[in-house]
């Protein structure tokens, strides 16, 4: 077992998804890995912060 963040299927998806544009984009491989480790980080320190969701009001946005 691994500790540390989980991610659904599709943010995983996502993920390879920005990977593939990036080296699409002529950066290696490796740099696009790093790209997208620094943003799953990114992502995992902001809901980290936001724990626990269930103290925070629900809002939706409307399109007007």
């Amino acid at each position: 077992m691994t500790s540390g963040p989980i991610f659904s299927d599709a943010q995983l998806k996502l993920w390879l998804r920005r990977v593939k544009t990036e080296m699409s984009k002529g950066t290696p491989p490796e740099a696009a890995l790093d790209l997208v480790k620094a943003a799953m980080s990114a992502q995992t320190a902001g809901q980290s912060a936001l724990l626990p969701a269930d103290d925070l009001p629900q809002k939706t946005m409307k399109k007007s």
